[in-house]
């Protein structure tokens, strides 16, 4: 399983307290099933004849204390392990070119964010599945110590369930991932939904549109695949629940036709059957939470195998051009960009750009829908990078290397511009900085404006409908 990989990367020590949980348990298991039985057929344990409660007590006690300690040590592990992946994915994507993130989608990403509180539930279930395994390796082993052939029967039947689970939890995955890609198209229309809810207003069309096709019809397709999968994991539950009832009657009522079982043979055999009867349970019940794991985590792979970061250059890592702090030039040189589908083929290709920008000029950048301005500007602004020629910065050629110091020396107010509610770069926002006040004056915003003393922050009329 993909998930033991990453805990071992995560912590050496992983398999060793993996064994150690093993034994303990294994020891337990053993020992309990061993005294019901002996305790239910009168049958005193060797050596502690009058002290078989103290033994059983402290079987309790050092059971209760190896596995509250492994299960402390598994939700440490697993909730750093998701701080680390969320935090690794954030860290990742910062630095990946920006075509590649509208290509990824906001929607996709936060889904996977969701992947990763998924996959934080893995302490509870994985417990609770060894735990179970390990009672049903013990009742299994112990059958055989009462009657071999019986142990068989028992074999086959868990045999039995394995395939039909193996076969089934196949197509269950499949619906699961399925049902993934339905909440990705159901998050884009969300969002669609939330950002363009003035456009929305203006159109019945596509109000009905985006909420009987989209929205509505999602989740129709998503609660039909749901009860679908659920649906399947029920009748795996009740396959093997129902199986092992079979079992009981079996020897019940017709083994003992065909063997000359003793009544202490048939009665033990019945009580470990009943025993086993829990832990697989448990067992059936959580397959489909690792179903559900292995799906978020392979689309967490699958995010980080998407972003791409030869493009983009580590802050940490970068250059910085010997500039002065004084603007004096930026120029275009054969600067091209082109566009291209899934399959490489070209879709857009901006032709060969030539320009000069020198200090104090003001320009403006007009042309028909299509024509590249968008483009430019995220060429300009370095939100792209030229396909071919060069971009000169005070005459210095800005390579790759030089990106994050490059798009560090510009301001963009982008026609989509994003406001944001933190002051994330620790700029003084507040009514004792005199020039941020002399530009809200001149900009004729004092009347818009305002400061949050809480966060640092502009307030503005918008933010504050909002809110």
């Amino acid at each position: 399983m993909k998930l033991f990989k990453l805990l071992q990367q995560k912590s050496k020590y992983f398999y060793l307290f993996l064994i150690i949980l093993g034994l303990s348990n294994t020891l337990w298991s053993a020992s309990l099933l061993v005294l019901i039985n002996n305790k239910i057929t009168n049958t005193p344990l060797p050596f502690v004849e009058q002290y078989d409660w103290v033994v059983y007590l402290g079987l309790i006690v050092t059971s209760f204390i190896i596995t509250r300690y492994f299960q402390s040590y598994m939700i440490r592990l697993t909730y750093g392990l998701g701080q680390e992946l969320s935090v690794a994915l954030f860290d990742k994507l910062r630095f990946s070119n920006y075509e590649q993130f509208l290509k990824l989608g906001k929607d996709k990403i936060r889904t996977v964010i969701t992947d990763v509180s998924v996959v934080q539930k893995f302490p509870q279930v994985f417990i609770e599945i060894f735990n179970s395994m390990l009672m049903i390796l013990i009742g299994v082993v112990y059958l055989f110590f009462i009657s071999p052939l019986l142990a068989i029967v028992v074999i086959g039947v868990l045999a039995l369930m394995v395939v039909v689970y193996t076969v089934r939890n196949e197509a269950i995955i499949k619906i699961v991932s399925s049902a993934r890609d339905l909440d990705n198209h159901y998050q884009q229309s969300v969002n669609d939904f939330l950002l363009g809810f003035r456009e929305i207003k203006l159109s019945k069309a596509k109000s009905d549109t985006i909420f009987h096709q989209h929205l509505s019809e999602n989740r129709d397709q998503l609660r039909i695949k749901t009860v679908n999968y659920r649906i399947k994991y029920m009748n795996n539950e009740l396959f093997g629940s129902y199986a092992f009832y079979l079992l009981i009657g079996m020897v019940l009522f017709a083994l003992p036709f065909m063997l000359n079982l003793s009544s202490d043979v048939k009665s033990n055999f019945i009580i470990t059957i009943l025993y086993l009867l829990t832990p697989i349970a448990i067992v059936v019940s959580m397959i489909k939470e690792f179903a559900v794991m292995e799906v978020s985590l392979g689309r967490i792979e699958q995010l980080n195998e998407a972003i791409k970061v030869d493009q983009a250059i580590d802050i940490r890592h970068g250059e910085d051009l010997p500039i002065n702090d004084t603007f004096e030039s930026l120029s275009f040189e054969n600067v091209t960009y082109e566009y291209s589908d899934q399959g490489q083929t070209s879709t857009f290709k901006l032709p060969p750009l030539n320009i000069e920008i020198t200090s104090g000029e003001c320009l403006f950048i007009t042309g028909g829908n299509g024509s590249g301005k968008s483009t430019f500007i995220n060429l300009l602004t370095g939100m792209y990078m030229p396909k071919s020629g060069s971009i000169l910065l005070n005459g210095y050629p800005v390579t790759a290397n030089h990106y994050p110091f490059y798009r560090n020396q510009l301001a963009a107010i982008y026609a989509d511009c994003y406001f944001f509610e933190r002051n994330y770069e620790k700029f003084q926002l507040n009514a004792s900085n005199a020039f941020l006040i002399e530009l809200i004056e001149k900009m004729r915003l004092s009347h818009i404006v305002s400061f949050n003393a809480e966060t640092g922050a502009l307030v503005t009329i918008s933010s504050v409908l909002s809110s």
